[in-house]
């Protein structure tokens, strides 16, 4: 992929509410493609809201507190 085709990435923690899904939003209303990372089942819902913005959402639920949430997301 060359340069000028390349799109941000941004990786938003706490992303299902509040001020992290409305960080979230600001990156998709800004053109970044997106990975949100939230401890509950409300991301997925945060996700479908998102995606009608047309960049790419994609989503982990899972406890960044943890040993195994920080180990999901490192895969």
């Amino acid at each position: 992929m060359d340069k000028e085709n390349e799109r941000s990435f941004a990786v938003v923690t706490g992303a299902s509410s509040g001020i992290g899904f409305e960080l979230a939003k600001q990156f998709v209303l800004h053109g970044y493609d997106l990975l949100m990372v939230a401890d509950s089942e409300a991301v997925f819902e945060a996700q479908d809201e998102l995606l009608s913005y047309g960049t790419n959402v994609e989503c982990l639920e899972t406890n960044l507190a943890t040993f195994n949430g920080v180990e999901l997301l490192s895969k």
